[in-house]
């Protein structure tokens, strides 16, 4: 008897512990709410000034995962072989499909040439980025509009000397982590 009591005793406190355990107050969910809001900005800042940088040192590459033409029809394409991208004063556009062969070799076109034009606008309030530049290539002259996030989500439309249009949507990425395949340019 004189074992079994002490573990009575022991069993009976060790269920009652469990249920003294109180759900958390309302301040401790704002003061929670808050350090998760922080984290996020915290987070969203970095990605802000990590895209900062790669824009203003003009060598990115817009892989698109997505390809609309002027009427809206968004199709999604593979971004290793549609992209633009930008290493300095130098540029390539190009559209491919792994299905076709193409002038470029790649089922569609690529064009190569000097930025002759760069404007880069930072919105410190609303965490993006809007690009113009414009393109002297092999096959024509293009005019560039990306609007980019913080995170390096863009849009970019490109316009010719005609009515075409073209908006390439993706993700920005510096030139040594792209892995596109560029295909032959005339």
């Amino acid at each position: 008897m004189q074992n079994i009591l002490p573990f009575l005793v022991f069993l009976s406190l060790a269920s009652v512990a469990p249920a003294q355990e109180s759900k958390p107050t309302r301040e401790e969910k704002q003061e929670a709410s808050r350090k998760r809001k922080e984290e996020r900005n915290r987070k969203m800042e970095r990605q802000f000034l990590d895209t900062w940088q790669l824009l203003n040192g003009k060598r990115f590459v817009l892989e698109a995962q997505y390809l609309s033409g002027k009427m809206g029809d968004r199709k999604p394409v593979v971004p290793v072989l549609n992209f633009i991208s930008v290493d300095s004063a130098n540029a390539v556009i190009q559209v491919g499909s792994p299905q076709l062969v193409g002038y470029n070799g790649v089922g569609g076109i690529t064009g190569e040439g000097k930025v002759t034009q760069w404007k880069l606008m930072k919105n410190e309030k609303r965490k993006n980025f809007t690009v113009f530049l414009t393109i002297n290539s092999n096959i024509g002259i293009f005019n560039i509009q990306m609007s980019i996030d913080y995170s390096g989500y863009a849009s970019a439309s490109m316009t010719g000397l005609t009515s075409f249009m073209l908006t390439f949507d993706g993700m920005l990425v510096s030139r040594e982590e792209s892995v596109i395949f560029k295909g032959q340019s005339y």
